[in-house]
C-alpha cells in the first residue's frame, strides 16, 4: 500500500506561527507584570515600622507632661493701681412683708386734698361803674318777654304779639305767615279815617290745630266803631293759615295803630 504526503498549506503555517507569537508575549508581559510588583513590595516599608520617615505617624510613651514655667507676679505696675479698690456692697435685701392673714381687714389711705392756691380779689375799678339794670323780677314785673313783631300797614302800623314764648320762639316762620296775611286782608278794610286817626285797637283770636282762627275778640276798643270793625273782620274773614305745626292751639294777639 502506497502512502501519498498532504502537502501543507502557506496559510495555516502563517496563522500558527503568529499564535505562537501572541501566546510567547503574553507570558512575557505577566512575567514583567509580577517581577515588578515583587521589586515594589520588596523595597516600600511597611505601615508601622520604625523607618518609615514621610508620611508617617510615631508616638512615643512618655512618664509626665511637661508644664510651662510659672512666671512671679509683678509688684509694680504702671497699668494696675498701688491699692486695689475695694468691691461694691451689695444693697441689703428688703424684708418681704409678711402675706396676709385671712382675718386682717383691709383699710385704704385717705388722698389728701389738693391744696387750691387762693384767689386774687381783683382791685377797684378806678372810675365808678354803670349800675346794672334790675331785674324785672325783682321789680314785680314779668320776667319773661312775649315775642312780638311790627308791621306796617296801609294807614298806620301793626303789633304782632304771641301769647305763648315756647310757641312763639319755636315756631317764628308760622307767626311771620299769619301776621302777613292778617295784614292783607286788613289792607281791604276802609275804616273811617276822621274817626280813626290817631287811635289803635287790639283783637285776640286763636289758631287751631287746623290752622283756623277762632274765638275773634276785641280786646282794647279804640273808641272808633270803623277802626274796631276793620280789625275783627281782618281777622275773620281768613278761613285758614295753613296747617299748625303746633298742632295745638296759639293764642295771637294784634294791635292795629290807625296813623302811627
Amino acid at each position: 500500500m502506497s502512502t501519498q504526503a498532504i502537502p501543507s498549506n502557506p496559510q495555516d503555517d502563517q496563522f500558527r506561527r503568529g499564535v505562537y507569537v501572541a501566546v510567547g508575549l503574553h507570558v512575557l508581559l505577566a512575567a514583567a507584570f509580577i517581577a515588578t510588583t515583587l521589586i515594589i513590595n520588596h523595597n516600600s516599608s511597611r505601615f508601622g515600622e520604625s523607618t518609615a520617615s514621610v508620611g508617617a505617624i510615631q508616638a512615643s510613651m512618655v512618664s509626665a507632661i511637661p508644664l510651662p514655667q510659672k512666671y512671679k507676679p509683678v509688684d509694680k505696675s504702671v497699668l494696675a493701681p498701688e491699692h486695689a479698690s475695694a468691691a461694691p456692697v451689695p444693697p441689703p435685701k428688703a424684708e418681704a412683708a409678711p402675706p396676709p392673714r385671712p382675718t386682717d381687714i383691709e383699710v385704704k389711705q385717705k388722698s389728701l386734698p389738693k391744696k387750691v392756691a387762693p384767689m386774687e380779689t381783683p382791685a377797684p375799678p378806678k372810675h365808678p361803674q354803670p349800675t346794672p339794670p334790675t331785674a324785672k323780677a325783682a321789680t314785680g314785673e314779668s320776667a319773661m318777654q312775649l315775642p312780638e313783631a311790627t308791621i306796617k300797614t296801609v294807614n298806620g302800623t301793626a303789633t304782632v304779639t304771641v301769647q305763648s314764648r315756647t310757641l312763639g320762639e319755636r315756631y317764628a316762620w308760622y307767626i311771620r305767615l299769619i301776621s302777613d296775611k292778617v295784614q292783607q286782608s286788613y289792607s281791604q278794610q276802609y275804616p273811617d279815617p276822621r274817626s280813626s286817626l290817631g287811635k289803635s285797637v287790639t283783637i285776640t283770636f286763636y289758631v287751631d290745630a287746623n290752622g283756623s282762627p277762632t274765638h275773634v275778640q276785641i280786646l282794647t276798643p279804640s273808641g272808633a266803631p270803623t277802626l274796631d270793625q276793620a280789625g275783627k273782620r281782618a281777622v275773620e274773614q281768613i278761613d285758614t293759615f295753613g296747617p299748625n305745626p303746633s298742632n295745638q292751639q296759639i293764642p295771637i294777639e294784634f294791635t292795629f295803630n290807625y296813623g302811627k
